[in-house]
């Protein structure tokens, strides 16, 4: 009888070990896909905020570049009224890369490589027309079928 008893209570024991585990388990796995849903979903943010900066900085930049002709303006309006002028148009000149950079955080240097690289990356001039000044297949081809 006391086999019987021991015997029984070591399967109890074992089916409860069983359950515990593949309770544990499940909520490992669980937990896991959590865990990766949530970086998933903050490199996402990362991805996201870089593009804003970027984004931002180009704003910045393209209001820059299309204000530079008022800046330099402005500042050169005073030397209107000179009869002479002397080495100060130098001068003012010299500081507008320092107050873009300023402005922006973004040296002219900087910039004119950033626009070369996006114009290396543009979209390449199409081959040579032939003689006749139109593409093949062109509008001079559709109307002589006209």
């Amino acid at each position: 009888m006391l086999n019987i008893a021991e015997g029984e209570k070591q399967r109890l024991i074992a089916e409860a070990e069983g359950r515990a585990s593949a309770t544990r388990m499940q909520g490992e796995a669980e937990a896991d896909i959590i865990f990766k849903k949530g970086e998933a979903e903050a490199k996402a943010m990362n991805i996201k905020a870089e593009a804003y900066q970027e984004y931002n900085q180009a704003a910045v930049v393209d209001k820059l570049i299309s204000g530079l002709p008022e800046i330099v303006r402005a500042m050169a309006a005073p030397l209107a009224n000179v009869d002479k002028i002397t080495g100060d148009m130098a001068a003012i000149a010299a500081q507008v890369p320092a107050l873009f950079e300023a402005l922006s955080g973004m040296s002219m240097t900087e910039l004119f490589s950033k626009v070369k690289q996006i114009g290396d990356n543009g979209p390449k001039p199409s081959p040579e027309l032939p003689s006749g000044g139109e593409p093949s297949g062109g509008k001079a081809k559709a109307a002589a079928k006209s």
